[in-house]
């Protein structure tokens, strides 16, 4: 039976907002055959949810961790060995189901070592599963459905690439074992470009990359010190995270869903790689002086967890159906009131409104903007009518009519 068991003293706080995500869960793997868990760091703490599920019985490492959401499966790759697998998120979030684990076959001819998946990533055009590989630096498609692995090319090869590659608009970033980038263009046939130098510099030696979507800021560090800078504007590296001495160094990061905290694993130096750590800076701000709050102490264990070397993801669940909004509210002001089938009225009939949000116009939820809409709402507002359908507090919907008229822009709160 999974289980949660909260971690003292940790609080998540979303400060964005209004929350880009629904479910931010933190995966944290190990090398070798040490295994892994999952843990939900949303609902204001650190949760336990269930031990990674054992390969051919044995527990594989997870290096690296990759949802794909078009099939709600979550890819492992251990990166210096033959273990690639994979898993249901749904069945590994599930209490009543046992999720089955299974091993990925389609790269088993590539030898062992470096010559295996890093991680896989999601191709920004196509949306389908491609892996990295160290050895080469060689690009692959995988396919699921079939178990198999196509090279993308022998133009795509990289000699220089190192680990813990990234993705952020249509280019893949990964470290090139110096102070720099190499960088792969997916165009919309899906093929791949060459490598190329994206003309940044400053960011270390590398040996974790992580990335904020909302904007294209990188980290990119490995002895304690972590380097930032844009995938946007490139160039060097404008500064450095404060330092994480003596607990240095890292092995992982990555960031949260919604973009406010940079999530760090690493082992204490010249003691053991037991003396795992777990921590995560607040980038909510500038990041010069962002603060690190450190979570699990060197030397300090998790729920569930027994292995070593520790190696963090982060899977972001983002909201189903659409919204925020408040039903009625025609002209987005976090209000219903007259204004708002008035509103309504003038779209219909003056061509002077814009509406920012259909699905909030849409006052008796039929899926449609008409005078009934207008009618409904002065109805309820001064007749005792009926009550308006959902969500009629700041909130979402899954309904389908409001997903068909959508809600591009809504002040709700």
């Amino acid at each position: 039976m999974k289980r949660l068991q909260t971690i003292s003293g940790f609080l998540f706080l979303c400060f964005a907002a209004g929350c880009a995500f629904a479910d931010d869960y933190l995966i944290v793997g190990t090398q070798a055959n040490g295994g892994g868990a999952i843990y939900d760091v949303n609902g204001g703490s650190l949760a336990f949810i269930e031990n990674l599920p054992p390969v051919e019985n044995v527990p594989w490492g997870a290096r690296a961790a990759y949802y794909h959401e078009a099939n709600d499966t979550l890819y492992f790759a251990e990166g210096d060995s033959p273990a690639e697998w994979s898993v249901p998120l749904g069945d590994l979030l599930n209490p009543a189901v046992a999720a089955p684990a299974t091993r990925i076959r389609g790269f088993d001819n590539r030898g062992g070592g470096e010559q295996h998946p890093d991680i896989f990533i999601r191709g920004p055009q196509n949306g389908e599963i491609y892996a990295h590989t160290r050895g080469g630096g060689r690009l692959w498609h995988y396919n699921p459905i079939t178990d198999t692995a196509t090279d993308m090319g022998v133009h795509t090869a990289a000699t220089d690439s190192k680990i813990y590659q990234v993705v952020y608009g249509n280019t893949l970033y990964t470290h090139n074992g110096s102070n720099g980038f190499r960088a792969w263009d997916q165009v919309e046939d899906g093929s791949w470009s060459a490598p190329y130098n994206p003309r940044i510099s400053g960011v270390l030696d590398s040996h974790a990359t992580a990335v904020r979507q909302s904007d294209g800021t990188y980290f990119s560090g490995r002895s304690g010190t972590i380097a930032y800078g844009s995938f946007v504007s490139g160039g060097a590296s404008p500064g450095t995270l404060p330092r994480l001495d003596p607990i240095s160094p890292l092995n992982s990061m990555d960031v949260s869903g919604d973009g406010t905290k940079l999530w760090v694993a690493g082992f204490q130096p010249h003691i053991s790689r037991d003396t795992n750590y777990l921590g995560y800076f607040d980038i909510s701000g500038n990041l010069a002086s962002a603060r690190f709050t450190l979570v699990v102490s060197p030397g300090g264990t998790l729920p569930g967890l027994t292995g070593n070397d520790w190696r963090i993801s982060i899977v972001s669940i983002p909201p189903s159906g659409i919204g925020p909004f408040l039903r009625g509210d025609s002209n987005s002001d976090s209000t219903f009131d007259i204004s708002d089938p008035i509103t309504i009225l003038r779209f219909l009939f003056l061509g002077g409104e814009v509406l920012g949000c259909r699905a909030a116009a849409d006052a008796n939820g039929d899926g449609g903007i008409d005078i009934t809409d207008a009618i409904y709402s002065l109805n309820f507002l001064f007749l005792g009518g009926e009550a308006l359908p959902a969500p009629t507090e700041c909130g979402r919907s899954d309904l389908e009519e409001d997903i068909s008229l959508g809600c591009e822009n809504s002040v709700c709160e």
